[in-house]
């Protein structure tokens, strides 16, 4: 069980967003840097990779998880035309979909209903959709119970460790990110259920998640730099 690094992932460079400096989002006319978190589209001329995902993906957010601090919006920023944000409430009604299309709908959620992503497709075949949740493991009980998303399959993942840098208080080290959740959701639905070799094709799920990690790192190294010299100084 261990914890991916960026290392381990075929990420591409960030080189491109060193001389960034935050510009007017066309849509909303807030200030931003990268990308505008909450229109979910990138800033004009900023550099955002792009992929190809096995599966379409559907996010649904809890109204107190910020959009600043979300994860899973990366999912929209690199993968648009397969990604659909739904901010709680406001949810799409997945009982008005077609048998054939709630059959082949999967919700990242380990119940204890739950089922493999693999067993999922030997009995109901391939996943045309995933959907997660977007909310700190203390909300997440009002939003499985949301009326438009009951009867649809729940799937729950191997057991990995996060790499987030803000752990939720009482939350294990397999209590992942959200965007980390898609990734390795997608990867064990392209390993595991189509018996597919996965060769990085979609890495840059985690593009942004690990260059915010490389920025909050980058923070902490100065601060703990800067108690060193303190400390030095008391002592002499």
């Amino acid at each position: 069980m261990s914890v991916i690094s960026e290392h381990q992932v075929q990420l591409s460079s960030f080189d491109p967003l060193e001389n960034c400096v935050k510009t007017v989002c066309p849509g909303c006319k807030s200030s931003r840097m990268y990308f505008c978190y909450d229109c979910r589209t990138p800033q004009p001329g900023v550099f955002t990779p792009s992929v190809e995902l096995p599966c379409l993906v559907d996010i649904i957010k809890h109204p107190m998880e910020k959009n600043s601090k979300s994860s899973a919006l990366h999912c929209k920023i690199v993968a648009p035309s397969q990604t659909r944000v739904f901010d709680y409430p406001d949810v799409h009604d997945y009982s008005q979909d077609s048998e054939e299309d709630r059959r082949a709908t999967a919700i990242i959620f380990p119940s204890p209903s739950a089922i493999s992503v693999e067993e999922f497709v030997k009995t109901r075949g391939s996943i045309k959709r995933i959907v997660v949740l977007d909310c700190t493991w203390f909300q997440v009980g009002v939003m499985q119970k949301t009326p438009q998303i009951q009867g649809l399959q729940h799937v729950s993942l191997q057991s990995y460790r996060t790499a987030f840098w803000r752990p939720q208080h009482k939350v294990p080290e397999t209590g992942l990110a959200t965007i980390e959740a898609i990734y390795y959701s997608l990867r064990e639905y392209q390993e595991l259920g189509l018996g597919k070799k996965y060769s990085g094709e979609f890495d840059d799920l985690l593009y942004w998640f690990f260059h915010t990690k490389h920025f909050v790192d980058g923070k902490q190294k100065e601060y703990l730099e800067k108690q060193r010299r303190k400390d030095a100084q008391e002592e002499t």
